[in-house]
């Protein structure tokens, strides 16, 4: 079917009228008539129900963080004997060992207190992490042990690079490069970080144009999910390989009931080549916008909520539905030089990023405004509080937002 890059909401209603038929089946069924406002924060956790086989073994990935030395530490390697109910998964996908840190992937049982033991070289692990938390650990000598707490379910993302910023109707993920830790298609070859440097600015752009054309208070305030913001790994995380560099903005509708994402890909020169969009949970096969074409993000009832389009020029246009777009283009040549946010209805505004996670800081400038976000160098976890504390109980609380 031929695109009517004109008028991107009659172009793809009929297009994808049965997917989202569909998708609303599928949404009925996971979460009845409404959804509650705390759906959205357990969807984001990873919560799921809890499994049929409730003594099923589960997976767990930990990461052993080296402590530096005049050169790396060997890995760290599971001692079979601790746990005769545990197996290593042996998955490329998830261990791994390089100077910065060894990951180990097992078996566990589930729901079990486990003191997990490893070899190791003296004094070389200075941290042992599952998800996004430090795990208790006991060293002596060439022995640790490893204070596992139960664990209900798959927890394999200690592996994450990343830092998370989460707002009303919106979710920030950004990666961070490291080429001491880069693996699947990223192992060999020219590292992108040009690319990368070019997804930072492109992520907080965007998470200004969101923030000043009320799309995600929209978002927050309808319960249409999370508007997710993300960029590409390079360390190959729990096998995401996220290959070639590319950069995303999609609505990821509530329950995980689906979502069109769009994968903004980065050419050398730090511009963008096209829009590749994908479907989940919606039955729908991947779609190729060009440069000039239009693709408009729907939401589970049907309703266009956004458009995006790669310009000839290699740069970006979003727009709410039903209003004038805004252009995202470069300073200078490529995207890695900062954005101009040039919106028809306010004036135009400039993000310059710097991410340096081996001091634990990103830098942002919008406009005349600076923020400072302090990180943890060996995972990206945000260490910046999030929100002011509480006012005394006799004061006025404004709200939320």
């Amino acid at each position: 079917m031929k695109l009517q890059t004109t008028h991107p909401c009659r172009t793809h209603r009929h297009w994808l009228k049965s997917w989202v038929v569909l998708a609303l089946v599928a949404l009925v069924a996971l979460s009845g008539s409404c959804w509650a406002s705390s759906d959205l924060p357990v969807l984001l956790a990873g919560e799921r129900p809890l499994p049929v086989n409730d003594e099923a073994p589960v997976r767990v990935l930990l990461k052993f963080v080296k402590a530096q030395g005049p050169k790396p530490a060997p890995p760290v390697v599971f001692d079979a004997t601790s746990c005769a109910a545990c197996r290593l998964m042996n998955d490329a996908n998830f261990d791994r060992d390089n100077a910065r840190e060894t990951l180990v992937g097992l078996w566990v049982p589930r729901r079990r207190y486990l003191d997990l033991r490893f070899t190791q070289a003296p004094g070389s692990v200075k941290r042992v992490l599952l998800q996004t938390g430090d795990m208790p650990f006991r060293a002596q000598g060439t022995q640790l042990t490893v204070s596992l707490p139960p664990v209900w379910h798959d927890a394999v993302s200690a592996a994450e690079l990343s830092t998370h910023l989460v707002e009303p109707g919106m979710v920030m993920r950004i990666e961070h490069a490291d080429e001491l830790r880069r693996a699947g298609q990223y192992a060999g070859g020219v590292f992108p970080m040009r690319q990368r440097r070019a997804a930072d600015q492109l992520q907080f752009a965007m998470r200004e144009f969101v923030r000043s054309s009320g799309l995600g208070r929209h978002v927050a305030d309808e319960r249409l999910g999370a508007i997710m913001l993300m960029g590409f790994d390079t360390n190959l995380p729990f096998g995401h390989v996220d290959f070639p560099p590319h950069v995303h903005m999609h609505l990821r509708w509530p329950q995980a009931a689906g979502t069109q994402i769009a994968h903004f890909y980065i050419d050398e020169d730090g511009l963008l080549v096209d829009n590749v969009v994908g479907f989940r949970h919606v039955g729908a096969p991947s779609r190729t916008f060009r440069r000039g074409e239009t693709f408009t993000t729907f939401d589970v009832h049907g309703r266009p909520i956004y458009s995006h389009t790669v310009t000839p020029q290699g740069w970006l246009k979003l727009g709410r539905a039903g209003q004038a777009p805004c252009e995202l283009r470069p300073l200078a040549g490529g995207f890695d030089s900062g954005v101009t946010l040039d919106c028809p209805d306010r004036p135009a505004v400039i993000i310059q990023v710097v991410s340096d996670l081996s001091a634990g800081v990103i830098r942002v400038q919008t406009g005349a405004v600076e923020e400072v976000l302090r990180i943890d160098p060996d995972t990206g976890w945000l260490l910046s509080g999030t929100r002011p504390p509480p006012p005394p109980p006799s004061a006025y609380v404004p709200p939320a937002y």
